[in-house]
């Protein structure tokens, strides 16, 4: 069996939904509140617990927007194969076995895609939470106390919200640029095992055509904004206030 692609140029995402699900609940303050129990309001112990805070309330946000996100794309990938196999030297096209590969050969890049989104947001934007936090929280409240913090909470969800996008915008690109790659990377794996059961398909020379839909540019900012947003929710400001309570 032989595999080649054609990936064309183009390459686009749809808009993004989210709903009020990924907005912060009494729960995650809980936890941090927790913190300040056990450690007291000494400076680390007020650190500690802001930074629960945010990642516990930003990390559900991402992962629900990761929810819509990977979703959008594998929605947008299209995956078509084609296959000729040489029989007593004549070329016959197996057309069958062609449409069942395809729709197995697509099931398992929508799995690759939602596997590598995840980790990319992970990696690229969950990870990163906790310096952002501590840096920003530091810069605005030297001497770190809950009525700082209180009293600053808008400028501090601002502030981490601010390093948070232009980590989503990183990711965003990171995945603009990638995905053409990471469908074919999964194409190139998962071909040659899909077909040791078809048969005659074994010895074909199969071509696999990758569209991915135009038209990106647009719909990313707007999800970079949603995200934002949802991200600096007034729910949010007002949880990083009660932390004093």
């Amino acid at each position: 069996m032989r595999l080649s692609s054609f990936v064309p140029a183009v390459l686009a995402l749809s808009l993004f939904s989210f709903s009020a699900e990924a907005l912060p609940t009494p729960a995650q303050q809980d936890s941090a509140v927790a913190l300040l129990k056990r450690g007291g309001t000494s400076s680390n112990s007020v650190l500690d617990a802001l930074v629960k805070l945010f990642v516990d309330v930003e990390t559900k946000v991402l992962v629900d927007a990761c929810v819509d996100l990977t979703a959008d794309v594998c929605a947008n990938v299209d995956v078509k194969l084609s296959a000729k196999a040489k029989i007593l030297g004549g070329l016959i096209i197996v057309d069958a076995d062609v449409k069942k590969l395809q729709v197995q050969a697509k099931a398992q890049v929508d799995l690759d895609i939602k596997a590598w989104i995840e980790a990319e947001v992970h990696a690229s934007v969950i990870a990163h939470i906790d310096a952002h936090v501590t840096a920003v929280a530091h810069k605005i409240c030297p001497v770190l106390s809950l009525t700082c913090i209180h009293d600053h909470a808008d400028g501090i969800v601002a502030g981490v919200v601010a390093k948070i996008r232009i980590d989503i915008k990183a990711l965003v690109l990171k995945i603009k640029a990638d995905v053409k790659a990471k469908v074919k990377a999964s194409l190139d794996i998962c071909i040659p095992k899909l077909v040791v059961n078809l048969g005659v398909l074994a010895k074909a020379e199969i071509k696999a055509t990758i569209g991915i839909k135009a038209d990106i540019e647009a719909r990313l900012k707007v999800w970079i904004n949603v995200c934002a947003q949802l991200l600096a929710s007034t729910k949010l400001i007002a949880l990083v206030k009660a932390l004093s309570l």
